[in-house]
């Protein structure tokens, strides 16, 4: 916020704290991709009764947020707030992040489940 004032005009939301909060957005969807798939393939020897196909669903679930994120979110968000879109083809990049934001929200649940349910539950897929 301090930087929003600091020229003695406050500058856009979007400039300042926006872009940097994306980053962070972009940044963690891989690394939690991959220090999820270094835990797995670390663990897959030492821990017995694994159910294989719902670490697996979970894992995919996983992988296709993370693409959502640097696919779909991320080059239409990057667009919109540098200004380089107007009219229909804002719509549209504005329309593409929604969407696929949600997309993540929905998947989230029961990307969750399925991790939690292959370490901790008694049923599987």
């Amino acid at each position: 916020m301090p930087k929003m004032t600091e020229s003695g005009a406050a500058k856009p939301y979007t400039q300042i704290i926006l872009p940097k909060a994306l980053w962070w957005f972009r940044h963690t969807a891989w690394l939690t991709v991959v220090t999820g798939i270094i835990y797995y393939v670390v663990g897959r020897g030492q821990v017995e009764g694994i159910p294989s196909m719902t670490i697996h669903i979970g894992m995919l679930l996983g992988v296709i947020m993370m693409l959502n994120v640097w696919v779909f979110i991320w080059p239409n968000q990057k667009k919109i707030i540098a200004g380089e879109l107007e009219g229909d083809a804002l719509a549209k990049a504005k329309k593409t992040a929604l969407m696929a934001s949600r997309t993540n929200a929905i998947l989230s649940i029961p990307m969750l489940m399925a991790m939690i349910v292959a370490n901790h539950g008694s049923w599987t897929f």
